[in-house]
């Protein structure tokens, strides 16, 4: 079963992927070692693991994007997925964030010349694209939407 996406769902599955994929690609780089230069500039902190989930959530948009620019119905349920981990990663490191913070209050000393910002991660700002995407379906969202039919069946 197919369905023709229009330009705004197809252009958010690829921005949200290519900008997942690229944030991936440079918290890995930058936990390597590898000196970027634009690293401190958009809060990214060397991190392998943290890059490689970055990088799995933009494959989950762009998978989504290739079938729904083939006119795959279930396309759009990799962007719902996509959205929704990239919100729970936001989440999460909003908690840490806070968690860190209180702790600063609780010990003050062993945060002499920290700075909240230190515990920014891309997944913060990256998960205000899914917000926008989220406002944007909230609507749509819809079980009847994606129907997956086994071949022969």
């Amino acid at each position: 079963m197919t369905h023709s996406y229009g330009n705004k769902e197809i252009a958010f599955a690829a921005l949200a992927g290519v900008l997942y994929v690229f944030f991936g690609l440079l918290n890995i780089a930058e936990g390597l070692g590898i000196d970027t230069g634009i690293a401190g500039l958009l809060f990214v902190p060397g991190d392998i693991l943290g890059g490689f989930c970055l990088m799995v959530i933009g494959a989950v948009f762009l998978n989504g994007l290739w079938e729904m620019h083939q006119g795959i119905n279930a396309g759009v349920s990799f962007v719902y997925v996509g959205i929704l981990m990239s919100l729970i990663f936001a989440a999460v490191y909003l908690l840490i964030m806070a968690g860190n913070l209180l702790d600063s209050f609780i010990v003050p000393d062993d945060y002499k010349g920290w700075s909240i910002m230190e515990t920014f991660r891309p997944g913060i700002y990256l998960g205000l694209l899914s917000i926008a995407g989220i406002l944007y379906w909230k609507n749509r969202f819809s079980l009847n939407e994606v129907l997956v039919f086994r071949e022969g069946a």
